[in-house]
């Protein structure tokens, strides 16, 4: 296909992309429902993946910027899940099993909590009939009230960190600004 699939995951929202030509366009969206449908999530590839995650925090660990990030974070944010690092603590990591990760995706990958977006040359009746089509399996989440997290609030603080054995110095700072939902 000459396509581009990727993931990430920041704070708040996981996030699937499959960038394709127009004329594969139902194609990457099947391969989009099939990953978040019908993955499998076999003990070898969990395993695979977890010393693929370590590594990737060790790397995190060496980069000032991403450091200094989850440093703001989890000080701007106190005892809530936006003063966590992305990609978890190293216990988690090596001790999250399957299990945890199918009630995971039970819990949070439901039609009432995903969105599916198209962008480019992508005419939207096309995009909600391929929808249809491959995400019709999806049930809303089971519960009767959507999952409301326990409100992060922003503590003005700060954090210093003294490594006389670099040569330079990280700062970052953060004000608390008008919410997402404020209508502006």
């Amino acid at each position: 296909m000459g396509g581009h699939l990727n993931a990430y995951t920041s704070r708040e929202q996981t996030t699937y992309v499959s960038r394709v030509f127009k004329d594969d366009l139902e194609q990457g969206v099947e391969i989009l429902s099939d990953i978040l449908l019908n993955s499998e999530y076999s003990e070898s590839a969990i395993q695979q993946e977890r010393g693929v995650i370590l590594r990737e925090s060790e790397e995190v660990a060496k980069q000032m910027e991403e450091v200094i990030m989850d440093q703001l974070h989890e000080t701007a944010f106190q005892d809530s899940s936006l003063g966590l690092t992305i990609l978890g603590s190293e216990e988690n990591i090596k001790t999250i099993s399957r299990d945890d990760i199918v009630q995971y995706v039970g819990e949070h990958y439901t039609a009432d909590r995903m969105v599916l977006v198209g962008v480019g040359a992508v005419e939207h009746n096309n995009l909600v009939d391929m929808a249809n089509k491959h995400f019709s399996s999806l049930s809303p989440s089971s519960s009767s009230t959507p999952p409301t997290p326990p409100p992060s609030r922003f503590v003005g603080s700060d954090k210093r960190i003294r490594f006389d054995s670099m040569s330079e110095a990280h700062v970052a700072v953060a004000f608390q600004g008008a919410s997402w939902t404020s209508g502006f």
